[in-house]
């Protein structure tokens, strides 16, 4: 959806350089350290009901876009990266990678949900796995909605396959 391309020399998967994946450890970290602060704001200072659910959906839907187009805008200083339609990457593909966020700053605010009560807390690390798992389904289904609603082929690889709702073959 961001058309994006990495020009610099590199190793690559999925044509990013191999190097990108472990910056993105520390990108994700720091998105998610903000979040939980904020959301665990909403939640320590807010009795619960509508008005607090209201607040914490509002914060996720606004924090989530805000950090995907803060992103999508910083990185598009960098001289090696790219995008084929600027305007587009800004609002569509902000939009498209803030899918992302909407799932993981509840998912990852809820992992240490326990982390203020006495008791020793009952997360296992299956069932952290477990979990992850199951955001990351929501992640793929929520972002191939928006993919085929917005009529975006998925072609994988350099491969005449496309995923669409038309059929169509890319030659």
């Amino acid at each position: 959806v961001l058309r994006a391309e990495y020009t610099m020399p590199a190793h690559r998967l999925n044509n990013v350089p191999l190097a990108l994946y472990f910056a993105t450890h520390f990108y994700f970290s720091t998105y998610h350290l903000f979040s939980n602060l904020i959301l665990r704001k909403i939640v320590t200072t807010y009795r619960p009901g509508m008005a607090r659910s209201i607040l914490y959906v509002t914060v996720v839907l606004t924090f989530s876009y805000f950090t995907a187009f803060m992103e999508t805008l910083t990185i598009s200083a960098y001289p090696d990266y790219s995008f084929q339609d600027r305007n587009m990457a800004y609002t569509v593909g902000s939009a498209f990678y803030g899918i992302y966020f909407i799932v993981s700053f509840p998912a990852f605010f809820a992992f240490d949900v326990e982390i203020d009560q006495e008791t020793e807390p009952k997360v296992t690390a299956w069932q952290t796995l477990v979990e992850s798992c199951g955001y990351g389904m929501i992640i793929m289904i929520l972002l191939d909605i928006v993919r085929l609603s917005l009529d975006i082929p998925l072609v994988i690889g350099s491969s005449n396959v496309v995923c669409t709702l038309k059929e169509e073959i890319i030659s």
